[in-house]
Parts: structure tokens; C-alpha cells; sequence
């Protein structure tokens, strides 16, 4: 029996247009791996879809894109998907990674109480930068700064590394960009990436089993 993956895929602004294109990156690799890809996009992002998916195909690795709260995450149209005190059940027996703000500070803390093996998400916002090339999204240098990170805690994962060490690749692969940006020909606007990429890194965090592998 393959290895299955869900990922929550909106788009219907700017900063979803972003995640939509650079979640593309993770369901190409996932499908060159063999991995069964279930792919809620655009207006299937939604919370009916999700649960439903969810409990017909069993999915061992969840993916959500999108905006988020310390209690939720959301997905076209800002519609919630899972929510603390509503549904957060739906999440039982899953590795979840979600790419939103603010989310791990209570959703991850009671997803895992509720039976997720693995929450890896953020604590506070979850900030990139974009030069706005809404057309061409994984041309923006800027961004990649951003979310190659990010993207590399999914990478890891489907790598079949430990929930433990696809959070410390992620974080190493920031580190490294931060590095770049401060090096001696950082620029003010460098140094103000590097510090919203150091937010990121010490925000995210990795709840549950860290010994699970996907």
C-alpha cells in the first residue's frame, strides 16, 4: 500500500497565490516518490472536502496552506478547516504541517492531545517577503529566501526523515539564508528579511512524536 499525503492548496490572493505555487513544488516530488497525492485545490480547500478526504482515504501526512489564528487554520476563501473545540479530531493518527500563522500556539498543542502523532507549525506569524510576481511566483528570489525553509520541512518528511530532524533541516536552511543576508554586503533591507526569517525559525515548532516518520 502507497504512502498517501493530503495538502490543502488555496488560492484566491496574493500570499495564497504564493503558497499554492511553492506547495506545487512538494505534490511534484511527492508524486516522483510514489506517494498517493490528494490534492485539495483552489475552492476544493474547504472543510467539507477535508473531512471527508480525511476519513475515506486515511492520509498518513497532512499539508495545510493558508491563513491561520493560534486556534484554526483556514482554507479558500479564508473558509476554516479545522478549528480547536470543533474538529480538531480529524486529525488523529496524522503528521500535520502547517504552513500558517499562529496555529501551532493552541490548534498544534490540541491537535496532538486529540491523537496527532506530529504538529509542526509556527507560534506567531509566519512572515515572507515577495517582490509580487503573481504571475511567477517561483521566480521571486525574495520569497524563496522564505520558503524554500519552509518547503523543507515537507522535503525532509517525504525523505522519510523524523519529524524531529525535518524541523531542524528547516530551521538549518534558514539559518543558512540568514547568514547570507547578513554578510558584509547586507543592505538595510537584508537585515530585514533576516529578522523576519529569524522569527520564523525560533516560531516553528514541532509537537508530539518526534521520532515519526512519514
Amino acid at each position: 500500500m502507497n504512502k498517501s499525503l493530503l495538502i490543502t492548496r488555496p488560492n484566491y490572493e496574493i500570499t495564497t497565490r504564493y503558497l499554492f505555487a511553492w506547495s506545487g513544488i512538494i505534490v511534484t516530488m511527492a508524486r516522483a516518490r510514489g506517494v498517493d497525492v490528494i490534492e485539495l485545490k483552489k475552492e476544493k480547500a474547504n472543510k467539507k472536502e477535508l473531512e471527508s478526504r480525511l476519513a475515506k482515504l486515511k492520509p498518513q501526512l497532512v499539508i495545510i496552506n493558508g491563513h491561520g489564528s493560534d486556534t484554526c487554520v483556514t482554507g479558500h476563501d479564508s473558509e476554516v478547516l479545522v478549528e480547536v473545540g470543533q474538529n480538531e479530531n480529524i486529525l488523529r493518527s496524522k503528521i500535520v504541517y502547517s504552513l500558517s500563522c499562529n496555529s501551532a500556539t493552541c490548534l498544534g498543542v490540541e491537535s496532538v492531545k486529540a491523537g496527532a502523532l506530529c504538529y509542526i507549525g509556527y507560534k506567531t506569524k509566519f512572515t515572507f517577503f515577495h517582490r509580487n510576481k503573481i504571475s511567477h511566483p517561483l521566480d521571486d528570489n525574495i520569497a524563496k529566501l522564505f520558503l524554500d525553509p519552509s518547503n523543507q520541512v515537507a522535503v525532509s518528511l517525504l525523505k522519510g526523515n523524523k519529524t524531529q530532524d525535518a524541523n531542524r533541516k528547516s530551521k538549518e536552511l534558514a539559518m543558512k539564508n540568514i547568514q547570507k543576508l547578513l554578510s558584509s554586503e547586507s543592505s538595510r533591507e537584508s537585515t530585514l528579511y533576516a529578522k523576519f526569517l529569524w522569527s520564523n525559525m525560533r516560531n516553528q515548532v514541532c509537537y508530539g512524536n518526534q521520532e515519526v516518520c512519514f
